[in-house]
């Protein structure tokens, strides 16, 4: 027997249950019935979650940065009292254990992206399987505890990926506010962008060779503005304990 869910309703069992991996810090998965990872009810990336709290999550996606990019972005978030969960490639990772580390001791987290930023959604699923896991242990030789959450270059998601992620223990990820849009005056920008957002919605920043985007005087305008909204920006596990 099939039983269809509502959109909302699976969005709402997704949150609780990546809610469980982040307690109880154990690897979750779905049952799969054959190669085309068919499930009864479909998962869906969680764009924004129905939170008994006042704030919203922060993601840093890091695409072409490299580690002086990654702690220009660091500085910034520190000097704005933020905390953020970071994406970066098993690439980056394995080139830089130290700056995983120094990401982590300033309070962020980070998840699951890729092996680099090769678009995961078109590879046969076994490929799929392969670099989630190998993303995965990349962290792992850092002995860097890992958030169960994913988010895939260019943020391309298919049914697949997204059910093998979760089988992985891993819940996708796809910002509904995407902060890079800012532009203009930098206090218009950042009352347009503060009126659209609400508890529980996730943002997204980007981190590419060319810098931070949206650059920092938007988010040194942006971000007093969303505390003077008693709006607090904190990582995605923080943000799903006020999970309702």
């Amino acid at each position: 027997m099939v039983i269809y869910l509502r959109p909302a309703t699976r969005i709402r069992i997704a949150a609780v249950l990546s809610l469980v991996l982040i307690v109880l810090g154990v690897r979750a998965g779905l049952s799969v019935q054959g190669s085309s990872l068919e499930t009864a009810a479909k998962i869906r990336p969680i764009t924004r979650v129905e939170t008994s709290l006042l704030e919203v999550g922060l993601i840093v996606d890091v695409t072409s940065g490299g580690p002086d990019e990654v702690m220009a972005c660091l500085a910034v978030l520190d000097d704005l009292g933020v905390k953020a969960t970071w994406f970066l490639t098993a690439t980056l990772v394995e080139a830089g254990e130290a700056l995983v580390k120094e990401v982590t001791s300033r309070g962020h987290e980070i998840g699951i992206k890729g092996t680099d930023e090769r678009r995961l959604d078109k590879l046969p699923q076994a490929e799929m399987l392969d670099r989630i896991q190998r993303a995965r242990q990349a962290l792992m030789k850092t002995a860097v505890p890992t958030a169960p959450f994913f988010y895939p270059p260019g943020e391309r998601f298919s049914d697949a990926l997204v059910s093998i992620a979760f089988q992985e223990g891993y819940q996708a990820i796809k910002p509904g506010v995407d902060l890079s849009r800012m532009k203009g005056k930098e206090a218009d920008a950042a009352r347009k962008m503060a009126e659209r957002m609400s508890p529980g919605d996730i943002l997204k920043i980007r981190v590419e060779k060319k810098g931070i985007f949206p650059a920092e005087k938007y988010l040194s305008s942006l971000i007093p503005r969303l505390n003077g909204m008693n709006l607090s920006v904190v990582t995605l596990s923080q943000l799903f304990r006020g999970v309702r």
